[in-house]
């Protein structure tokens, strides 16, 4: 048997295995038994969009910025990445017309695939802000995949906002599709989360060394491995800092985790907060100001559910947190795309967390929800108003007080 004949066969095995364990085996030992949380007192508006919103930001108390990205597709298919007729969108809410509209962002690259998934602002002054942006993008051009993080100048403008691009960093090739948070800390130095262990499996749109079938079956095969990972509890995902001008990618000490997600920054303190999902956590670090690049572990805050994005709101010194009711409703979530199956068979759980920064990380503020929105993985709280948002269902859901 040939060298390739072997890398197949190793792969269909491995494929086969994967399935039976993720299917079979139920690593995590926690809570199922969930029950909702404050809904009686609130009713809800849905909003919907083409497409999930998987990362929703606060502009001001008027606008929202939403990520809108077929997140399952570009994880699981091929097909919808290399297509250019796939592009995503950013999209902007505003809250006094209740209205959604796609945004477009002028003098953006041709040929250049447009995936947004995590979002962050660095405040230029009041009117103008950097708006970075990570891109699971495909360089047509070229033929290869680019993990990207657009800068974008954003300029509010009474209540619409406008969207100039800038320039792009492409980082190495093993980042592709790993990315999920970042934040700007100065004009020089950038944060990010990695919540998958390996890059996606797309290297090109020709022929590969190996036999069409392991070709079709390898992106399922991603999923697999990532979910069995994820059940066995294996940390090595982690928190990274860049530096723009020397290029260095560095890993950030004592940040690992089965599946970092949210980030998000408080610039007057110099403090970073980072969700861990899977462990129900969020890691607090110090930025050093004498070298920005390098964050110290001071604290832990633990989280009642399981967090996905996170927003610390300067204002209220709040952190508001998407959050879901189990580790086995996301992987069920995962498994569902990548077996072809209908996610709207799967309970979920969701909801909301608020904490207070300024009175020892107390959890003031709860929603969690049966079915409401499947897969939430935003939460944004203004006035007392909450806006969830998905990583797979399209819309987003706001919560008021009666």
């Amino acid at each position: 048997m040939n060298s390739k004949n072997c890398f197949v066969l190793l792969g269909f095995i491995v494929l086969i295995i994967s399935y039976i364990i993720i299917n079979q085996i139920t690593y995590f030992s926690e809570n199922t038994n969930l029950n909702e949380v404050n809904i009686k007192n609130r009713n809800y508006l849905f909003i919907g969009s083409p497409l999930p919103i998987t990362n929703l930001i606060k502009i001001n108390n008027d606008l929202l910025l939403g990520s809108g990205i077929q997140y399952p597709q570009i994880f699981f298919t091929k097909e919808y990445l290399s297509d250019p007729i796939n592009d995503d969108s950013l999209f902007l809410y505003n809250i006094k017309k209740k209205e959604l509209q796609k945004l477009t962002i002028e003098n953006y690259p041709k040929g250049i695939s447009f995936h947004p998934h995590g979002i962050s602002l660095y405040k230029i002054d009041s009117q103008k802000y950097y708006l970075l942006i990570i891109n699971h993008s495909i360089n047509f051009e070229k033929q290869h995949c680019e993990e990207r993080i657009e800068k974008i100048l954003l300029k509010i403008n009474k209540a619409n906002i406008s969207l100039e691009f800038k320039n792009s960093i492409i980082l190495p090739k093993q980042y592709f599709g790993t990315l999920n948070s970042i934040v700007m800390i100065n004009l020089n130095t950038i944060y990010f989360t990695t919540h998958n262990y390996f890059p996606l499996p797309f290297d090109s749109f020709g022929e590969e060394n190996i036999l069409n079938m392991l070709q079709k079956n390898k992106f399922k095969l991603y999923g697999y491995l990532n979910i069995l990972l994820q059940k066995l509890n294996i940390k090595k995902t982690y928190l990274y800092s860049y530096n723009l001008d020397s290029g260095k990618i560095n890993a950030i000490q004592n940040s690992e985790g089965t599946s970092n997600y949210g980030l998000t920054y408080n610039e007057d303190k110099s403090i970073l907060y980072m969700a861990r999902s899977f462990e129900k956590d969020i890691k607090v670090f110090e930025i050093s100001r004498n070298d920005p690049t390098k964050a110290l572990l001071i604290n832990t805050i633990k989280t009642i559910y399981n967090v996905g994005n996170i927003f610390y709101d300067n204002e209220k010194e709040k952190i508001y947190a998407g959050i879901y009711g189990t580790n086995m409703e996301l992987i069920n979530l995962e498994k569902s795309y990548i077996q072809d199956e209908n996610f709207d068979k799967v309970t979920t759980f969701g909801g909301f967390e608020e904490i207070d920064i300024k009175n020892k990380y107390e959890i003031c503020d709860i929603i969690l929800m049966k079915n409401g929105i499947k897969g939430i993985s935003s939460a944004i709280k203004i006035n007392d108003d909450i806006y969830l948002s998905s990583l797979c269902q399209n819309g987003m859901l706001i919560y008021h007080k009666n």
